[in-house]
């Protein structure tokens, strides 16, 4: 459990400031009002009690998740204020989502190690109560596949400007996921940058080029003629716009909460960095830019760093979110710029 949410040992627990019930035991004093003291901890232990049971908060049994994928997490509580999350060093937003309910979404990393560890949770009730639990939080193992191709040799031959570039390039990107926006901008389900379904590359999959292996897929590429519009999966920001050496033509939006997508092999921008954009809003055209072989869209995405299945967002993000303060702001975008 973070330290800062350890409580004492028993009935005990930290207030906001820190500070804790303490029954003194000093020999000098009465027994009366040692008496006293115990009584008043007990009826302050009776006060936490009913307060948790007012709030009835419904917490989840456990968590399970397989690599490359996520889940929605959600806490029920007729009185159910905020909660907070933390999964090792990543914090976890959770959000409105109905009468009494506040939902966030987790994922594990492609390349994650399967096991168990824990979700550290806390609920606050309106009147400041706060309450605290762990979830078992377990990562499964998932059978990906796996291709093999050969290039020609120069095709994987790079020289060492070439190499520098790639890890200034790396960098950049990693300052960008290094800095995401906590607010949530996304609203409700997410949608298929382009039209067309995915093709034969899926996302995990384990690549040998020229009989030597490489790093797992961490994209889903979806078949995209050269031109084909490519549309924001989501409301969000895009703080990132360039050409990279093996991503070509790319776009990254925050999309808040821990959580981006990312557009690769574009041949055209139609968003300039640092604007906001709507779900379903024209950000590029599709192109086969980078070290690619052919035309297509790598649509990627990550969730507090990690590397998930994009496809994973159309299939697990429900339709109770609420609209988040952004929707304003997003609706009047659309009164100026919309048709």
């Amino acid at each position: 459990m973070p330290k800062r949410w350890q409580s004492a040992i028993g009935c005990v627990l930290p207030s906001r400031s820190g500070n804790r019930f303490v029954v003194s035991n000093r020999r000098s004093e009465m027994r009366w009002l040692h008496a006293l003291a115990i009584f008043a901890a007990l009826h302050l232990c009776g006060e936490v009690a009913r307060a948790a049971d007012l709030g009835r908060i419904v917490w989840p049994k456990a968590v399970e998740v397989h690599q490359g994928e996520l889940v929605e997490v959600k806490l029920k509580g007729n009185d159910l204020a905020a909660v907070e999350g933390q999964i090792g060093n990543e914090k976890i937003g959770f959000y409105p989502s109905g009468p009494g309910m506040l939902t966030t979404i987790v994922g594990a990393d492609v390349e994650a190690k399967p096991g168990s560890s824990k979700i550290f949770l806390k609920a606050t009730d309106s009147s400041g109560n706060e309450h605290y639990r762990e979830i078992p939080f377990k990562i499964k193992a998932k059978a990906f596949g796996r291709e093999s191709f050969t290039v020609p040799p120069n095709f994987d031959r790079m020289s060492p400007e070439t190499i520098e570039e790639i890890r200034r390039e790396q960098a950049a990107f990693t300052r960008v996921f290094a800095a995401p926006n906590s607010d949530r901008m996304w609203d409700g389900p997410f949608v298929r940058p382009v039209p067309h379904e995915a093709s034969a590359s899926s996302f995990g999959f384990r690549r040998i080029v020229n009989g030597t292996r490489r790093a797992p897929h961490t994209g889903t590429d979806l078949s995209a003629p050269i031109g084909t519009e490519v549309v924001a999966s989501n409301h969000g920001r895009a703080v990132l716009v360039g050409n990279f050496f093996f991503a070509g033509g790319s776009v990254v939006l925050d999309h808040g909460g821990g959580l981006f997508t990312m557009y690769f092999h574009l041949s055209e921008f139609k968003v300039e960095e640092g604007a906001m954009v709507k779900k379903d809003d024209v950000v590029a055209l599709s192109g086969a830019t980078g070290r690619v072989t052919g035309p297509h869209l790598h649509w990627g995405a990550r969730l507090l760093n990690a590397r998930i299945d994009p496809l994973e967002l159309l299939k697990k993000i429900s339709r109770v979110w609420e609209p988040t303060r952004y929707t304003d702001t997003l609706s009047k975008m659309e009164k100026v710029h919309g048709p």
